[in-house]
């Protein structure tokens, strides 16, 4: 009997035993549980702050970029409108500086385009009369040939010679000349390219004494 008691007493205390082991165990595990949800709840907080600034940052990084790009293409359009003034400025001083040219030339031209014309047939009569006195002073003219080719002028055709009356580039002696008639090339005119500076002035006849 003694025995009984003594395995029930024991039995006893070793359940009492497990129960105090278990109910320990049990805090130390809701503890742990509770401290392990704490540390996950602070880490999400700090992954949720963590991302928010990266967000805020992208989005900073974002803007800033925007902004860059529209001061880039600012600047670009800058740079292009430059440069089309340039080109329309260097344009117009192009345009300028050939019509001074041009203007220069023919009031040049107009002072002396009577010499230009009668030169040409008075050096041409002076060929066919050595004799002339005038052979002397058409010497002194050679200067104006080279004025001619400097300008970059040409004649329009040769004393005495036989062409086809053109109205752009002939002026006759007669109002009832008609274009493609023979006629004689009294004096010479000039021309610029397409510019008709001064027509030939022709004729029917050549002067009393000429000669084709």
């Amino acid at each position: 009997m003694h025995t009984a008691w003594f395995l029930s007493d024991g039995l006893a205390a070793a359940l009492v035993g497990l129960a105090v082991m278990f109910w320990r165990s049990h805090r130390t595990a809701q503890a742990t549980q509770a401290a392990l949800e704490h540390d996950l709840e602070t880490l999400k907080q700090t992954s949720q702050q963590i991302q928010h600034d990266l967000e805020q940052q992208l989005q900073a990084t974002s803007e800033t970029l925007q902004t860059t790009q529209r001061e880039k293409a600012n600047l670009e359009d800058q740079v292009d409108a430059l440069k089309q003034q340039c080109l329309r400025l260097r344009s117009t001083l192009e345009q300028q500086t050939t019509q001074v040219q041009q203007d220069t030339q023919t009031a040049a031209f107009g002072q002396v385009q009577a010499l230009l014309t009668q030169y040409p047939t008075v050096q041409r009569m002076v060929e066919g009369k050595p004799d002339l006195p005038a052979r002397n002073v058409v010497a002194m003219f050679t200067s104006l040939d080279n004025l001619i080719q400097f300008w970059g002028y040409q004649a329009i055709g040769c004393p005495w010679e036989t062409v086809a009356y053109d109205p752009q580039l002939h002026q006759g002696d007669h109002s009832d000349l008609q274009a493609g008639e023979l006629v004689y090339i009294r004096f010479v005119g000039y021309r610029q390219g397409d510019r008709i500076l001064i027509p030939a002035k022709v004729s029917r006849t050549l002067p009393a004494g000429a000669t084709a």
